[in-house]
């Protein structure tokens, strides 16, 4: 059974599963498996057929999604106390997405034929399972949301302040390359370049190689609201 008391802080500090009854986290919990992906490893691929739920433990994931042209999209990146998995495994149905670790990155694996059991055993967990699709669900249609916005800047900066609530950091810093962000933002590299010196110019955030720091985030958000 899963019991490590820094990593079940960490899960308890997430919004899903710190929500959740004692009873459904201790449950739960004891279906857990621990496994550590490499960077550029995948956790699973669009189109694969579900097998499980993944919680992030420490690192982090990219999610990518197919476009209508066959080129990936970027649609997040996200770190410790993520949870992702639940939709396709509960429909039944194929990966809609594909997660791959951007560095070395733990994670608790809960095979779908433990869940298969959990559920079957306590028929009323599956509202706890709901509200986990609910919660990602609303990080999705706030992508959607914030890549709708007009104004290349406003749009970064609200990915900004997004990436920097979930994204693992080293000592403040969220580590991204321009080229991934551009991606995430909809954006030629050379555009993205211009509205990060900007922002940096005017001490907003800090710049690094392959790496950016908020430093204001109360000037940031007001910036998004002119």
């Amino acid at each position: 059974m899963f019991d490590n008391p820094h990593d079940r802080k960490r899960l308890l500090g997430s919004g899903w599963f710190g929500a959740r009854g004692a009873r459904f986290q201790s449950d739960l919990l004891a279906c857990a498996i621990e496994r550590t992906f490499e960077a550029e490893e995948s956790l699973y691929l669009y189109g694969d057929l579900a097998n499980g739920v993944y919680a992030v433990l420490e690192g982090a994931v990219q999610i990518t999604a197919p476009a209508d042209d066959g080129q990936e999209f970027v649609v997040h990146r996200q770190g410790g106390g993520f949870w992702i998995g639940d939709l396709a495994l509960f429909a039944e149905a194929r990966r809609l997405v594909s997660v791959v670790a951007t560095q070395t990155t733990r994670t608790l694996f809960f095979p779908s034929p433990r869940l298969d059991r959990l559920v079957d055993d306590n028929p009323d967990y599956i509202r706890d399972f709901y509200a986990l699709s609910h919660e990602n669900m609303q990080t999705a249609l706030r992508i959607m949301a914030n890549l709708a916005v007009t104004g290349t800047e406003k749009r970064l900066v609200l990915r900004l302040l997004h990436l920097d609530e979930g994204t693992a950091k080293s000592d403040g810093w969220i580590v991204i390359s321009q080229e991934e962000l551009a991606a995430m933002v909809a954006v030629s590299q050379p555009t993205l370049h211009r509205n990060l010196h900007r922002l940096a110019d005017a001490g907003l955030i800090e710049l690094g190689y392959g790496r950016v720091r908020l430093k204001d985030r109360r000037q940031l958000i007001a910036s998004c609201q002119c």
